[in-house]
Protein backbone atom coordinates (compact mmCIF):
# COMPACT_ATOMS: atom_id res chain seq x y z
CA UNK A 1 0.00 0.00 0.00
CA UNK A 2 1.56 3.37 -1.19
CA UNK A 3 1.95 5.90 1.52
CA UNK A 4 0.36 8.51 -0.37
CA UNK A 5 -3.05 6.63 0.27
CA UNK A 6 -2.99 6.76 4.19
CA UNK A 7 -4.12 9.94 4.93
CA UNK A 8 -6.74 10.69 2.67
CA UNK A 9 -10.45 11.08 3.75
CA UNK A 10 -13.53 10.55 1.43
CA UNK A 11 -16.88 11.60 2.29
CA UNK A 12 -19.65 9.62 0.14
CA UNK A 13 -22.94 11.60 0.28
CA UNK A 14 -26.64 10.09 -0.77
CA UNK A 15 -30.15 11.74 -0.05
CA UNK A 16 -32.58 8.81 1.68
CA UNK A 17 -32.38 5.00 2.67
CA UNK A 18 -33.74 2.41 0.72
CA UNK A 19 -33.10 4.15 -2.41
CA UNK A 20 -30.95 3.91 -5.76
CA UNK A 21 -28.37 6.51 -5.02
CA UNK A 22 -27.78 5.26 -1.17
CA UNK A 23 -27.06 1.52 -3.02
CA UNK A 24 -24.61 3.70 -5.13
CA UNK A 25 -23.26 4.96 -2.58
CA UNK A 26 -22.72 1.94 -0.63
CA UNK A 27 -21.11 0.71 -3.33
CA UNK A 28 -18.61 3.24 -4.03
CA UNK A 29 -18.05 2.91 -0.22
CA UNK A 30 -17.33 -0.84 -0.09
CA UNK A 31 -15.04 -0.83 -2.96
CA UNK A 32 -13.09 1.97 -1.66
CA UNK A 33 -12.42 0.30 1.14
CA UNK A 34 -11.78 -3.30 -0.86
CA UNK A 35 -9.30 -1.43 -2.93
CA UNK A 36 -7.94 1.30 -0.72
CA UNK A 37 -8.06 -0.10 3.33
CA UNK A 38 -6.03 2.89 4.26
CA UNK A 39 -8.25 5.68 3.12
CA UNK A 40 -10.83 6.50 5.56
CA UNK A 41 -14.26 6.30 3.82
CA UNK A 42 -17.23 8.15 5.56
CA UNK A 43 -20.71 7.45 4.01
CA UNK A 44 -23.26 9.81 4.97
CA UNK A 45 -27.34 10.15 3.97
CA UNK A 46 -27.74 14.10 3.37
CA UNK A 47 -31.60 13.83 5.09
CA UNK A 48 -29.85 13.70 8.73
CA UNK A 49 -28.22 17.33 8.04
CA UNK A 50 -30.94 19.27 6.17
CA UNK A 51 -33.98 20.75 7.91
CA UNK A 52 -36.02 18.08 9.28
CA UNK A 53 -39.66 19.76 8.62
CA UNK A 54 -38.12 20.84 5.11
CA UNK A 55 -37.63 17.56 4.17
CA UNK A 56 -39.74 16.14 5.53
CA UNK A 57 -42.36 18.35 2.58
CA UNK A 58 -39.81 17.74 0.12
CA UNK A 59 -40.61 13.91 0.33
CA UNK A 60 -44.28 14.53 0.84
CA UNK A 61 -44.37 16.65 -2.60
CA UNK A 62 -42.32 13.91 -4.18
CA UNK A 63 -44.51 11.27 -3.39
CA UNK A 64 -47.69 13.03 -4.05
CA UNK A 65 -46.58 14.13 -7.47
CA UNK A 66 -45.41 11.18 -8.68
CA UNK A 67 -48.33 8.85 -7.48
CA UNK A 68 -51.24 11.56 -8.53
CA UNK A 69 -50.12 13.92 -11.19
CA UNK A 70 -46.59 12.30 -12.61
CA UNK A 71 -47.19 14.91 -15.42
CA UNK A 72 -46.33 17.72 -13.47
CA UNK A 73 -43.04 15.68 -12.33
CA UNK A 74 -42.15 15.39 -16.28
CA UNK A 75 -42.91 19.12 -16.43
CA UNK A 76 -40.41 19.66 -13.37
CA UNK A 77 -37.77 17.31 -14.81
CA UNK A 78 -37.72 18.63 -18.39
CA UNK A 79 -38.40 21.76 -18.29
CA UNK A 80 -35.69 24.50 -18.78
CA UNK A 81 -38.23 27.32 -17.94
CA UNK A 82 -39.22 25.79 -14.85
CA UNK A 83 -35.42 25.08 -14.18
CA UNK A 84 -34.33 29.03 -14.75
CA UNK A 85 -37.88 29.97 -12.87
CA UNK A 86 -37.12 28.48 -9.42
CA UNK A 87 -33.43 29.23 -10.31
CA UNK A 88 -33.06 31.46 -7.29
CA UNK A 89 -35.46 29.98 -5.09
CA UNK A 90 -33.42 26.36 -5.25
CA UNK A 91 -30.29 28.81 -4.40
CA UNK A 92 -31.95 30.38 -1.60
CA UNK A 93 -32.77 26.92 -0.02
CA UNK A 94 -29.00 25.27 -0.56
CA UNK A 95 -27.42 28.61 1.05
CA UNK A 96 -29.85 28.19 4.39
CA UNK A 97 -29.13 24.12 4.75
CA UNK A 98 -25.65 23.91 3.95
CA UNK A 99 -24.62 25.13 7.00
CA UNK A 100 -25.68 22.02 9.84
CA UNK A 101 -24.06 19.59 6.78
CA UNK A 102 -21.00 21.72 6.61
CA UNK A 103 -20.32 21.99 10.71
CA UNK A 104 -21.33 18.18 11.56
CA UNK A 105 -19.81 16.55 8.46
CA UNK A 106 -17.40 18.58 6.54
CA UNK A 107 -15.84 20.80 8.56
CA UNK A 108 -14.71 18.33 11.34
CA UNK A 109 -13.81 15.27 8.87
CA UNK A 110 -11.94 17.35 6.39
CA UNK A 111 -12.26 15.33 3.09
CA UNK A 112 -9.56 15.51 0.09
CA UNK A 113 -13.05 14.25 -1.86
CA UNK A 114 -16.64 14.31 -1.90
CA UNK A 115 -18.64 11.66 -3.86
CA UNK A 116 -22.34 12.88 -3.90
CA UNK A 117 -24.87 10.51 -5.70
CA UNK A 118 -27.67 12.93 -5.71
CA UNK A 119 -28.19 16.18 -7.03
CA UNK A 120 -29.27 17.81 -3.65
CA UNK A 121 -25.97 16.66 -2.20
CA UNK A 122 -23.79 17.66 -4.74
CA UNK A 123 -25.48 21.63 -5.27
CA UNK A 124 -24.90 21.74 -1.15
CA UNK A 125 -21.47 20.84 -1.66
CA UNK A 126 -20.88 23.02 -4.50
CA UNK A 127 -21.93 25.85 -2.14
CA UNK A 128 -19.83 24.88 0.60
CA UNK A 129 -17.12 24.90 -1.17
CA UNK A 130 -17.43 28.46 -2.53
CA UNK A 131 -18.87 29.92 0.74
CA UNK A 132 -16.34 28.41 2.57
CA UNK A 133 -13.14 27.81 0.89
CA UNK A 134 -12.21 24.94 1.18
CA UNK A 135 -11.07 22.81 -2.00
CA UNK A 136 -12.18 19.18 -1.70
CA UNK A 137 -12.74 17.39 -5.08
CA UNK A 138 -16.22 17.44 -5.62
CA UNK A 139 -17.32 14.38 -7.80
CA UNK A 140 -20.92 13.75 -8.93
CA UNK A 141 -22.47 9.96 -9.91
CA UNK A 142 -25.68 10.60 -11.39
CA UNK A 143 -27.76 7.02 -10.98
CA UNK A 144 -29.38 6.85 -14.16
CA UNK A 145 -29.11 6.45 -18.07
CA UNK A 146 -30.40 10.74 -18.36
CA UNK A 147 -29.24 13.42 -16.67
CA UNK A 148 -31.34 16.85 -15.92
CA UNK A 149 -30.66 20.19 -15.20
CA UNK A 150 -30.36 20.15 -11.59
CA UNK A 151 -27.21 18.42 -12.15
CA UNK A 152 -24.83 20.98 -13.05
CA UNK A 153 -22.78 23.27 -10.73
CA UNK A 154 -19.65 25.29 -11.50
CA UNK A 155 -17.78 23.61 -8.67
CA UNK A 156 -18.18 20.34 -9.70
CA UNK A 157 -14.32 18.37 -10.26
CA UNK A 158 -15.91 14.92 -12.07
CA UNK A 159 -18.91 13.60 -13.88
CA UNK A 160 -18.99 9.97 -13.12
CA UNK A 161 -22.38 9.26 -16.23
CA UNK A 162 -23.63 5.75 -17.06
CA UNK A 163 -22.89 5.79 -20.70
CA UNK A 164 -20.83 7.53 -23.76
CA UNK A 165 -24.27 8.95 -24.98
CA UNK A 166 -24.46 11.66 -21.86
CA UNK A 167 -21.41 13.83 -23.08
CA UNK A 168 -22.99 15.76 -25.49
CA UNK A 169 -25.35 17.44 -22.86
CA UNK A 170 -22.88 18.17 -20.47
CA UNK A 171 -20.28 19.56 -23.85
CA UNK A 172 -23.67 21.63 -24.19
CA UNK A 173 -23.80 22.99 -20.59
CA UNK A 174 -20.10 24.00 -20.94
CA UNK A 175 -18.47 21.73 -18.73
CA UNK A 176 -15.04 20.60 -19.58
CA UNK A 177 -14.45 17.79 -21.10
CA UNK A 178 -11.75 16.45 -19.24
CA UNK A 179 -14.02 16.56 -16.18
CA UNK A 180 -16.79 13.90 -18.04
CA UNK A 181 -15.94 10.52 -17.22
CA UNK A 182 -17.53 7.42 -18.60
CA UNK A 183 -17.96 4.45 -16.23
CA UNK A 184 -21.63 3.20 -15.68
CA UNK A 185 -23.63 3.47 -12.52
CA UNK A 186 -21.47 1.98 -9.27
CA UNK A 187 -23.25 -1.19 -8.01
CA UNK A 188 -21.96 -4.01 -5.43
CA UNK A 189 -18.87 -5.80 -6.74
CA UNK A 190 -21.40 -8.96 -6.11
CA UNK A 191 -23.00 -8.77 -9.04
CA UNK A 192 -19.72 -9.09 -11.46
CA UNK A 193 -19.01 -12.54 -9.53
CA UNK A 194 -20.00 -16.06 -10.61
CA UNK A 195 -22.07 -18.37 -8.57
CA UNK A 196 -22.97 -21.86 -8.79
CA UNK A 197 -26.98 -21.65 -10.30
CA UNK A 198 -27.45 -24.98 -9.53
CA UNK A 199 -26.40 -24.57 -5.74
CA UNK A 200 -27.80 -21.04 -5.45
CA UNK A 201 -31.53 -22.87 -6.62
CA UNK A 202 -31.23 -25.22 -3.95
CA UNK A 203 -30.14 -22.65 -1.37
CA UNK A 204 -33.61 -20.79 -2.22
CA UNK A 205 -35.55 -23.65 -2.40
CA UNK A 206 -35.89 -23.31 -6.19
CA UNK A 207 -37.25 -26.49 -8.98
CA UNK A 208 -34.32 -26.85 -11.51
CA UNK A 209 -36.90 -26.91 -14.24
CA UNK A 210 -39.46 -23.79 -13.90
CA UNK A 211 -38.71 -20.94 -15.50
CA UNK A 212 -38.00 -18.15 -12.53
CA UNK A 213 -39.61 -14.97 -12.57
CA UNK A 214 -38.51 -12.33 -10.12
CA UNK A 215 -41.10 -9.39 -9.67
CA UNK A 216 -39.43 -6.36 -7.81
CA UNK A 217 -40.90 -2.85 -7.25
CA UNK A 218 -37.65 -0.78 -5.99
CA UNK A 219 -36.66 -0.23 -2.74
CA UNK A 220 -40.21 1.57 -1.70
CA UNK A 221 -42.06 -1.86 -3.23
CA UNK A 222 -44.13 0.31 -5.89
CA UNK A 223 -45.71 -1.12 -9.02
CA UNK A 224 -48.55 -3.35 -9.17
CA UNK A 225 -46.84 -6.19 -7.84
CA UNK A 226 -50.16 -8.05 -6.00
CA UNK A 227 -51.95 -7.66 -9.68
CA UNK A 228 -48.79 -8.94 -11.37
CA UNK A 229 -48.88 -12.36 -9.08
CA UNK A 230 -52.60 -12.82 -9.33
CA UNK A 231 -52.39 -12.42 -13.52
CA UNK A 232 -49.94 -14.96 -13.72
CA UNK A 233 -51.98 -17.70 -11.63
CA UNK A 234 -54.53 -17.09 -14.41
CA UNK A 235 -51.92 -17.87 -16.71
CA UNK A 236 -51.35 -21.20 -15.99
CA UNK A 237 -47.69 -21.15 -16.94
CA UNK A 238 -45.46 -23.57 -15.72
CA UNK A 239 -43.14 -21.21 -13.65
CA UNK A 240 -41.76 -20.29 -9.94
CA UNK A 241 -42.14 -16.42 -8.81
CA UNK A 242 -39.65 -14.73 -6.54
CA UNK A 243 -41.01 -11.26 -4.97
CA UNK A 244 -39.66 -8.96 -3.93
CA UNK A 245 -41.63 -5.84 -1.87
CA UNK A 246 -38.41 -3.26 -0.76
CA UNK A 247 -39.43 -1.88 2.39
CA UNK A 248 -42.97 -2.04 1.64
CA UNK A 249 -44.06 -4.24 4.54
CA UNK A 250 -47.73 -4.12 3.71
CA UNK A 251 -47.20 -5.24 0.67
CA UNK A 252 -45.36 -7.95 1.58
CA UNK A 253 -48.31 -9.27 4.07
CA UNK A 254 -50.85 -8.88 1.13
CA UNK A 255 -48.81 -10.86 -1.18
CA UNK A 256 -48.03 -13.63 1.92
CA UNK A 257 -52.11 -13.57 2.01
CA UNK A 258 -52.25 -15.46 -1.55
CA UNK A 259 -48.67 -17.23 -1.31
CA UNK A 260 -50.81 -20.65 -0.89
CA UNK A 261 -53.53 -20.07 -3.08
CA UNK A 262 -51.81 -19.62 -6.44
CA UNK A 263 -50.58 -22.58 -8.21
CA UNK A 264 -47.14 -22.21 -8.71
CA UNK A 265 -44.34 -22.12 -6.31
CA UNK A 266 -44.29 -18.34 -4.70
CA UNK A 267 -41.73 -17.07 -2.28
CA UNK A 268 -42.20 -13.62 -1.20
CA UNK A 269 -39.47 -11.63 0.54
CA UNK A 270 -39.22 -7.81 1.84
CA UNK A 271 -36.15 -5.64 2.03
CA UNK A 272 -32.95 -8.18 0.68
CA UNK A 273 -29.21 -7.29 0.04
CA UNK A 274 -28.74 -10.38 -1.58
CA UNK A 275 -30.55 -9.47 -5.10
CA UNK A 276 -26.95 -10.14 -7.40
CA UNK A 277 -28.15 -13.65 -5.85
CA UNK A 278 -31.81 -13.69 -6.69
CA UNK A 279 -31.22 -12.19 -10.35
CA UNK A 280 -28.84 -14.95 -11.04
CA UNK A 281 -31.01 -17.80 -10.50
CA UNK A 282 -33.96 -15.71 -11.88
CA UNK A 283 -34.58 -16.27 -15.56
CA UNK A 284 -36.56 -12.80 -15.96
CA UNK A 285 -36.87 -9.69 -14.20
CA UNK A 286 -39.50 -7.41 -13.99
CA UNK A 287 -39.53 -3.76 -12.69
CA UNK A 288 -39.67 -0.49 -12.70
CA UNK A 289 -36.68 0.75 -14.50
CA UNK A 290 -34.55 2.43 -11.58
CA UNK A 291 -30.94 3.05 -12.26
CA UNK A 292 -29.72 0.74 -10.05
CA UNK A 293 -32.00 -2.30 -10.91
CA UNK A 294 -31.24 -1.36 -14.35
CA UNK A 295 -27.50 -2.10 -14.46
CA UNK A 296 -27.97 -4.74 -11.94
CA UNK A 297 -29.99 -6.62 -14.42
CA UNK A 298 -27.29 -6.00 -17.22
CA UNK A 299 -24.52 -7.01 -15.00
CA UNK A 300 -26.52 -10.03 -14.71
CA UNK A 301 -27.79 -10.61 -18.20
CA UNK A 302 -31.18 -11.16 -16.98
CA UNK A 303 -33.54 -9.49 -19.11
CA UNK A 304 -35.83 -6.97 -18.11
CA UNK A 305 -39.60 -6.47 -18.61
CA UNK A 306 -40.59 -3.20 -17.77
CA UNK A 307 -43.71 -2.20 -15.60
CA UNK A 308 -45.19 0.71 -14.10
CA UNK A 309 -41.93 3.14 -14.66
CA UNK A 310 -42.26 6.58 -13.03
CA UNK A 311 -42.09 9.78 -13.82
CA UNK A 312 -39.09 11.63 -15.16
CA UNK A 313 -35.78 9.34 -14.86
CA UNK A 314 -37.40 6.01 -14.27
CA UNK A 315 -39.09 7.35 -17.65
CA UNK A 316 -35.84 8.54 -19.52
CA UNK A 317 -34.50 4.79 -18.59
CA UNK A 318 -37.11 3.24 -19.84
CA UNK A 319 -37.04 4.92 -23.58
CA UNK A 320 -33.18 4.53 -23.68
CA UNK A 321 -33.48 0.84 -22.99
CA UNK A 322 -36.23 0.28 -25.62
CA UNK A 323 -34.84 2.04 -28.09
CA UNK A 324 -31.83 -0.29 -28.01
CA UNK A 325 -33.90 -3.16 -27.70
CA UNK A 326 -32.51 -4.41 -23.85
CA UNK A 327 -35.65 -4.46 -22.33
CA UNK A 328 -39.20 -4.92 -22.58
CA UNK A 329 -42.12 -2.39 -21.95
CA UNK A 330 -45.13 -4.07 -20.56
CA UNK A 331 -48.22 -2.21 -21.12
CA UNK A 332 -50.56 -4.93 -19.42
CA UNK A 333 -50.68 -8.20 -17.73
CA UNK A 334 -51.56 -9.33 -21.47
CA UNK A 335 -48.31 -8.64 -22.36
CA UNK A 336 -46.55 -9.55 -19.54
CA UNK A 337 -48.03 -13.33 -20.16
CA UNK A 338 -46.88 -13.30 -23.41
CA UNK A 339 -43.49 -12.04 -22.99
CA UNK A 340 -42.75 -15.30 -20.35
CA UNK A 341 -44.47 -17.53 -22.95
CA UNK A 342 -42.08 -16.53 -25.38
CA UNK A 343 -39.41 -17.37 -23.11
CA UNK A 344 -40.57 -20.50 -22.21
CA UNK A 345 -41.31 -21.49 -25.81
CA UNK A 346 -37.41 -20.90 -26.65
CA UNK A 347 -38.90 -18.19 -28.92
CA UNK A 348 -36.01 -15.54 -28.40
CA UNK A 349 -32.44 -15.10 -29.88
CA UNK A 350 -29.92 -15.13 -26.99
CA UNK A 351 -27.06 -14.42 -28.62
CA UNK A 352 -28.07 -11.27 -30.10
CA UNK A 353 -29.78 -9.81 -27.19
CA UNK A 354 -26.64 -10.82 -25.25
CA UNK A 355 -24.62 -8.69 -27.23
CA UNK A 356 -26.67 -5.61 -27.01
CA UNK A 357 -26.64 -5.60 -23.32
CA UNK A 358 -23.15 -6.25 -23.14
CA UNK A 359 -22.66 -2.85 -24.81
CA UNK A 360 -24.08 -1.07 -22.14
CA UNK A 361 -23.45 -2.83 -19.24
CA UNK A 362 -20.53 -1.95 -17.08
CA UNK A 363 -20.52 -4.27 -14.07
CA UNK A 364 -17.65 -2.75 -12.33
CA UNK A 365 -18.44 0.95 -12.47
CA UNK A 366 -17.49 1.31 -8.73
CA UNK A 367 -14.21 0.10 -9.50
CA UNK A 368 -13.57 2.35 -11.97
CA UNK A 369 -15.03 5.43 -9.82
CA UNK A 370 -12.77 4.32 -7.15
CA UNK A 371 -9.61 4.17 -8.91
CA UNK A 372 -10.20 7.39 -11.04
CA UNK A 373 -11.20 9.11 -7.52
CA UNK A 374 -7.71 8.20 -5.91
CA UNK A 375 -6.01 9.21 -9.11
CA UNK A 376 -7.76 12.48 -9.30
CA UNK A 377 -6.76 13.09 -5.47
CA UNK A 378 -2.83 12.34 -6.02
CA UNK A 379 -2.75 14.76 -9.19
CA UNK A 380 -4.07 17.24 -6.83
CA UNK A 381 -1.70 17.38 -3.99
Amino acid sequence: MEKSHQRLRILVLYMAAATGHRQAAEAIRQTLKELYPEVEVRRESLSRYGNPFLRCLLESFYNAIIRLTPWFWNLIWDSKEVYWLTYGLRNLLYQLNYSRLYKKVIFPFNPQAVICTHNIACALCSVIKKAKAVNYLLAAVPTDFCLHSYWFYDNVDAYFLSHEGLKKKLREKGVDPKKIKITGIPISLNFSKSHNSKKLKKKWGLKEDLFTVLLMGGGQGMGSLKKNVLALDKSHLPIQVLVVTGANRRLKKKIQRIQSKVIFPLKVLGYTRQIDELMEVSDLLISKPGGLTTTEALAKEIPLGIFDSLAGQERRNKELLLKKEIAFELKSEEAMICLIKNFVEGDFDWENWRSRVRDLARPKAAQEIAQTIIELIKNRT
